[in-house]
């Protein structure tokens, strides 16, 4: 028994010294002089590729094909298809007209009411196009690179637009904010992806004593005109030439 505890002795003082033998080890101490006291830049092979703008758009057009989605439009169609065409005056700013032509029918909740009220909002008037004179302001140039072998050329620019929507009985001017993103995969075609808010006066659809199919059918001028705002997404194809 004697040699026994004498053994586990041995055994606890060797696993105390391994201890402190492993904990002393994970302090490092480095001098002073040899921290990193400032950052540096990347160094690329080839700077003056990596500089240059590949895609330029001065004074040059670009035609544009797109499908908006709003976001926010809760009984018309969500959905419209548009072409636009701009002019890059520099590569700062560029001028455009946008004109849309929206699906016809109702959204999915519109159809929910209608089910579930019985509430046929077709009687009330929905968009039928809109054309927007469209502002935008590159803000920022840049490349892009997922694969070390192909290359994105991107623009991110803002927009300002003012327009006319026309609905089924009468035209309503409104007015459009935006940030949008280019992504040139080649130096003429780019994808489009825009984010508008769209602020203008709109016949509204919910009318009291006028959309169940008991009612009378009501007349356009009945419903109410107040201003409404919209949020659409675009996502598009773009050629410049």
């Amino acid at each position: 028994m004697l040699k026994n505890a004498f053994k586990a002795v041995i055994v606890i003082v060797c696993a105390f010294l391994l201890h402190k033998t492993a904990f002393a080890a994970e302090v490092v101490e480095l001098p002073q002089e040899e921290l990193a006291t400032e950052s540096v830049l990347p160094v690329f092979d080839k700077a003056v590729s990596v500089k240059n703008r590949n895609v330029m758009t001065a004074k040059r057009w670009d035609a544009d094909v797109f499908y908006s989605y709003a976001m926010t439009e809760p009984i018309a169609n969500v959905s419209k298809l548009g072409v636009a065409l701009y002019y890059n005056f520099n590569e700062d700013h560029a001028l455009g007209l946008m004109y849309a032509k929206n699906f016809s029918g109702l959204s999915k909740y519109a159809e929910q009411l209608d089910s579930q009220y019985n509430l046929d909002f077709s009687r009330a008037p929905q968009p039928t196009n809109s054309v927007f004179l469209d502002y935008n302001i590159k803000a920022f140039y840049g490349k892009m690179s997922l694969t070390k072998s192909v290359v994105f050329n991107t623009i991110l620019y803002g927009s300002a637009a003012a327009g006319m929507i026309q609905y089924e009985h009468k035209s309503y001017p409104g007015v459009s904010v935006g940030l949008g993103q280019k992504f040139y995969f080649t130096k003429q075609w780019a994808l489009r992806f825009d984010l508008r808010l769209y602020a203008n006066q709109a016949p509204i659809p919910f009318l009291k004593n006028g959309l169940k199919p008991s009612d009378p059918v009501p007349a356009y001028g009945d419903f109410e005109d107040r201003l409404t705002f919209t949020t659409t997404l675009d996502a598009g194809l773009s050629y410049l030439f």
